[in-house]
This record gives C-alpha cells, sequence and structure tokens, in this order.
C-alpha cells in the first residue's frame, strides 16, 4: 500500500509542476496531508506557476518572426541537435511538441537557468531521470538566443 501511495504522490507531484491540477484542490478533495507532497515542492511549485526559475515572468506571443525562427535553427543545429532532434528521442527528448507541453517562459528561463533549473524543478528532475541521469549542459545562451529558439520550436510545433 505504501508503494502505491509513493506512486501517487509523485504522479500528483508531476501534475502539480506541470500546472495541470490545483495543489489546494487535491489536497482538499482527497484529504491528503500536504506534508505528504513534501511542503517544500508543492510551494515551490505554486510560486514558479509553470513558469520555472530565472528571469523571464512573463513573455508575450504574437505571430511567428520567421527571421527569428531562422536564428533558432541554426542555434539548434549548432548546439542542440548533438542530443535532440524534432522528431526522435536521442540523448534527450524530441522537441517538436515541446510549445504545447511547455509555457514559453518555461521554455526561455530553462534555456537561460538550466543548471539552476535541473537542481531545483521538480519536473526536470523526473525527465533527468528518464535520461540516465544526464544533465543537459548550460549552454551559455542570451536572452535573444533563447527567443530564437524558442521561435524556431514554435515554428516547427504540429
Amino acid at each position: 500500500m505504501i508503494k502505491y501511495y509513493k506512486i501517487f504522490v509523485s504522479c500528483l507531484t508531476l501534475l502539480i509542476s506541470l500546472n495541470i491540477v490545483d495543489a489546494k484542490e487535491i489536497i482538499k478533495t482527497h484529504h491528503i496531508r500536504e506534508s505528504a507532497l513534501d511542503s517544500t515542492k508543492v510551494k515551490e511549485i505554486k510560486n514558479n506557476k509553470g513558469i520555472g526559475i530565472g528571469p523571464i515572468k512573463k513573455l508575450r506571443l504574437e505571430a511567428i518572426d520567421n527571421k527569428l525562427a531562422n536564428e533558432g535553427k541554426d542555434i539548434f543545429s549548432d548546439k542542440c541537435s548533438a542530443c535532440h532532434s524534432l522528431d526522435a528521442e536521442v540523448e534527450g527528448p524530441a522537441l517538436r511538441k515541446i510549445t504545447n507541453q511547455m509555457r514559453p517562459e518555461y521554455i526561455m528561463n530553462y534555456l537561460l537557468n538550466t543548471t539552476q533549473m535541473q537542481k531545483k524543478d521538480p519536473q526536470l528532475k523526473v525527465l533527468i531521470k528518464k535520461y540516465n541521469g544526464e544533465f543537459m549542459p548550460d549552454l551559455e545562451l542570451n536572452e535573444h538566443q533563447a527567443r530564437a529558439l524558442l521561435e524556431y520550436f514554435r515554428s516547427e510545433a504540429k
């Protein structure tokens, strides 16, 4: 029974981090002690609201900027393609659908603050375990480069 409870709590923590469920509502309706979810994780998840940890707090997206997307494609080829592709898992996850799965602020913050997010973000900790515990290296991108990658991912999303 304890094994299933731990699995449930792990899944619940992941769903909260993805902003799919509201932690307070789950705790209230399922009579779960907040301490069972590790209250520091719940608090951190509530505070970052699915935007990750980093300088980008709000990002307004407009129509795709093709020039910026082309810059992003070049950056992807140079810095990302050794471990990622758009459609196949290589050393890391396929990225074509990333903009459908993550908020743009989260993607930008991950690209700009890679090391800290990998150490602190519960969602990334799960992903790192899935890929043999390998951390993504800090690509040392500036905000313009991270935005260009985001635009490239948006232009390739299906």
